[in-house]
């Protein structure tokens, strides 16, 4: 309790920080470019409303666990590149509005937060620099719009990390826009020089970008990926004691994980929250009753992410509904392992024989009996993936037949 709390306190002072830097930045600058102090004094009360629904939207994303990857537990990269763009947007009225390298501190703040946030942070970032410069709104438009393009284009980063055709689409588009703007306000008077500026802003966004894509992959994407090549690993000790301690429970972790990785990469959702869901969703109960401490305990000395803690949260705790796909798939496979394994369980005890059950159509009848039951109203789940589940369990004839020669 005592961490969390720390937690909360420095969360509470990076904002505070923020909302108090980032006025004194505006004010300051607007005293050097001239602003009276009536104007001063109406800026800071608009920036000052403009920080507070940033702040709002960065805080209510945190509760509803909506921010990209771990940015929930990481405000100082938001904050960090809030105040970067900030002393940039501060500082760039003093060149000519073709070289405001700007659409980097779009994809940055869309990062390291969410697209919603990202977006509203930066459009309150180009209104104070189209004011401080005296620009006319085409040069708002051009720089926002393109921002939010950055934004939207790598809202998503995949398992694999493909930037090049995101990158390649911002960068054709970004350079086409700002060709435009430079021929429309040459008013035809066509020469090299005019093109030298907006060439300079292409490359130093380019490089920008390349720069925060990194960084983001460095301190989100690659530390993630690391935490579940651990915890994901069959040999993990909180998983593989389990292999000799409750042989039943491992079985149903192995076969549970299987179909939901399986899941997870026909229907594009995240397979390693996927599979570690699989793994753990009720090894992690087994372990809470062990070592009577709260789920949340043990995935923090075991330093699950994020997203699998939530997972994990979704499928155990009746008050939480399930939302993720990722724990649709966990359910769903779960539901269909322990069927099979009573059925397959129940024809070792018995003598009535059982060879020539379907288990695809076994599968699909529990999938469908827990749509019917209202269980997934809440989720994230779709019918056309629902469909492509069914599928999946249908086509599974090797893998039935490997659970009942076990």
């Amino acid at each position: 309790m005592r961490n969390k709390e720390e937690s909360k306190q420095w969360k509470l002072a990076l904002i505070v920080l923020t909302i108090l830097l980032s006025l004194s930045a505006v004010g300051v600058s607007a005293y050097y470019y001239g602003k009276s102090f009536r104007d001063i004094f109406v800026l800071l009360m608009i920036a000052a409303a403009s920080f507070g629904a940033i702040v709002f939207s960065l805080v209510q994303s945190d509760i509803y666990h909506t921010l990209h990857y771990d940015n929930g537990a990481h405000y100082i990269r938001f904050v960090l590149a809030f105040l970067l763009g900030l002393a940039a947007c501060c500082l760039l009225p003093s060149l000519p509005d073709s070289g405001w390298a700007v659409p980097a501190f779009a994809l940055a703040l869309t990062l390291f937060s969410n697209t919603v946030t990202g977006i509203i942070a930066y459009a309150g970032l180009i209104s104070i620099c189209v004011y401080f410069s005296g620009t006319d709104i085409l040069a708002f438009l051009l720089y926002f719009l393109t921002g939010s393009i950055f934004a939207v284009l790598f809202e998503k980063l995949d398992e694999d990390y493909r930037t090049g055709p995101p990158l390649f689409i911002a960068m054709v588009l970004y350079s086409t826009c700002m060709a435009a703007k430079t021929v429309y306000q040459s008013y035809g008077v066509m020469n090299a020089d005019i093109f030298i500026m907006p060439v300079i802003n292409i490359f130093i966004t380019f490089i920008l970008i390349l720069a925060v894509l990194r960084f983001y992959c460095a301190v989100a994407i690659d530390r993630e990926k690391g935490k579940y090549l651990l915890i994901n690993d069959q040999e993990y000790e909180m998983l593989a004691k389990y292999k000799t301690e409750d042989k039943q429970l491992y079985y149903n972790a192995i076969h549970t994980a299987y179909f939901a990785e399986k899941t997870a990469r026909l229907l594009h959702m995240n397979v390693n929250v996927a599979k570690n869901g699989g793994y753990y969703h009720k090894i992690i109960v087994s372990e809470c009753k062990k070592q009577d401490k709260t789920l949340e305990e043990i995935c923090k000395e075991n330093k699950f992410p994020p997203k699998a803690i939530q997972l994990l949260q979704e499928f155990n705790y009746k008050a939480q509904p399930i939302k993720m796909k990722e724990t649709v798939a966990v359910y769903l496979a779960d539901c269909v392992v322990s069927t099979i394994t009573y059925l397959l369980d129940k024809n070792h005890t018995t003598d009535e024989p059982m060879e020539n059950v379907d288990y695809g159509k076994v599968a699909v009848a529990v999938i469908r009996r827990k749509i019917d039951l209202g269980i997934l109203n809440d989720s994230d789940i779709s019918l056309a993936d629902i469909g492509g589940m069914e599928k999946l369990y249908t086509g599974e004839k090797l893998y039935y037949d490997f659970l009942r020669g076990e």
